[in-house]
């Protein structure tokens, strides 16, 4: 046997049932939505990594669709269709058209939703099709909390074959086909409601409905909050800080104790010798510089509170660190604190979390920004793509409908190795030029590299260019040293006259 799955007393407290990901999830889910949410609200370092996660993955301009449309013969981009595409995808995306609410643009919308990851760990995307504000194509988008689907929506179903499982009724493969959505928010009803519907669900198709989680195990139904496996370490660290300015905020202000040699006048007066008003306590208010008397008989006692805290900094260090692996992501991400790291550490784990935002990145492509753009793609092309431009849309979707989505790149703490870096890896033809733009800006070669183009022909007709300083000169070769051979190593000499002499005479 494996030393882990012995048991003996070591190891008797260790429980490990063996269940389904949905049986661990079907009693926890509710509870671990809303802790997870009270530590957004109240914790600073689970505000942080929400926060942290949501700019990391979407950034200020969000997700951005290209569309890489190809002419009939399939060697060159077709331009002009990319350009009347890319026109239409963006002006669909302002909040007054692809938000039910009119409240949204797109990229808020994908910012609520990888905010919605860590703290409920999914999130729902209903597709509405009809019309929204000036929109003129039929394709809206509703946020649906985790809460609306119901939990304790499970047993069998009306269809053969299929059964619900935690508000998701799934076919004898297990493929979603129906959602049951709660009408209103569980947590809503102190408030009321203004809808006329009577029922309490709502049921809808899987082809109408994205459901967008990361499953953390095979035959996982509903997303577990990523903020699960540090929901304990956040309390106790709360906790311990409470308690740490709990107690210097009462040793600050405690002076001492007063100790009456009378046990029957305990009560009996307040601290300026006027009868009490009740017996069972005295309170006594200091301010700082003040000198303050005592009854006759009374001693003051200083309070004792122990020892100093000194290792208050460690705990809450290693407690966030406990914290940032749990959730993550680096310490230094988490806590914003550099000053145990250095360059190469710093360096080391932001490209770290760079690959875990870009694996959220990929996952949320895949799940909401393809499917939405397909809808979209259906849905405009009968009324708002230029047509015959897209007449062959229906025939031919997968020539339009494999853009390509570029995430937020990232920028370095220091440019200027990174340039000679990039400069090395193309001249060594590790990296083509348009991979290291897409990298390093986020923009697509093409049109980085047109816009330079016109902005240095606008440039030459301002007569700008004249004032471009002229690229620094080649360094020279350095003089060859006749005691050092073309490895750079240096020439050893034997100790014979002949060979010293022609050193000599060779400078």
């Amino acid at each position: 046997m494996y030393d882990a799955a012995r048991w003996n007393r070591f190891t008797a407290d260790f429980l490990a049932p063996n269940t389904s990901a949905d049986a661990e999830l079907r009693g926890s889910l509710k509870v671990l939505r809303n802790r997870s949410r009270a530590l957004v609200r109240d914790n600073p370092y689970a505000r942080q990594a929400k926060r942290t996660t949501q700019v990391n993955v979407i950034g200020p301009r969000g997700i951005q669709m290209q569309p890489q449309i190809m002419r009939p013969d399939g060697r060159e981009k077709d331009d002009r269709r990319n350009v009347a595409m890319s026109a239409g995808w963006r002006q669909w995306c302002r909040a007054d058209s692809c938000d039910v609410t009119g409240k949204m643009s797109f990229h808020a919308i994908e910012m609520a939703i990888v905010g919605s990851l860590p703290e409920s760990g999914e999130v729902g995307v209903r597709l509405v099709r009809q019309r929204m504000g000036k929109s003129r194509v039929p394709l809206a988008l509703e946020l649906i909390e985790a809460d609306q689907i119901d939990d304790d929506y499970t047993g069998f179903s009306d269809r053969p074959g299929h059964y619900w499982r935690m508000g998701v009724e799934l076919n004898e493969w297990g493929r979603p086909t129906r959602y049951a959505l709660l009408v209103k928010h569980p947590g809503d009803a102190e408030l009321g409601t203004y809808q006329k519907r009577t029922e309490k669900h709502l049921f809808i198709d899987a082809e109408d409905f994205i459901h967008i989680y990361m499953p953390d195990r095979i035959g996982q139904t509903r997303g577990v909050p990523w903020f699960a496996p540090v929901i304990t370490t956040s309390w106790n660290l709360g906790k311990y800080e409470e308690a740490h300015w709990t107690r210097k905020r009462v040793q600050a202000n405690s002076l001492g104790w007063i100790q009456t040699s009378d046990p029957e006048d305990f009560g009996s007066r307040e601290s300026d010798g006027s009868p009490a008003l009740e017996g069972d306590k005295r309170l006594w208010n200091t301010e700082p510089g003040s000198y303050n008397f005592l009854m006759p008989g009374e001693t003051a006692i200083p309070p004792d509170f122990g020892p100093d805290d000194n290792q208050y900094e460690n705990v809450v260090r290693n407690l966030a660190r406990r914290f940032a692996a749990g959730f993550g992501c680096s310490y230094e991400t988490l806590s914003k604190d550099f000053s145990e790291s250095n360059y190469s550490s710093s360096r080391l784990s932001i490209l770290e979390d760079r690959d875990h935002w870009r694996v959220i990145q990929s996952m949320l492509i895949q799940q909401f920004h393809q499917r939405v753009f397909e809808e979209w793609l259906m849905a405009a092309a009968l009324t708002d793509l230029p047509m015959p431009m897209f007449s062959d849309v229906w025939t031919r979707p997968e020539r339009y409908n494999a853009p390509h989505w570029q995430a937020r790149a990232w920028s370095w703490v220091d440019p200027a190795k990174e340039m000679k870096a990039l400069e090395m890896a193309r001249a060594l033809q590790l990296q083509t030029h348009a991979e290291q733009i897409m990298e390093y800006t986020g923009n697509d070669f093409m049109e980085t590299v047109t816009t330079i183009a016109k902005e240095n022909e606008i440039k030459e007709e301002l007569g700008l260019m004249a004032g471009t300083p002229d690229p620094a000169p080649e360094p020279e070769p350095p003089v060859s040293d006749p005691l050092i051979d073309d490895l750079g190593q240096p020439v050893r000499l034997r100790s014979d006259l002949s060979n010293l002499a022609r050193a000599q005479k060779d400078g």
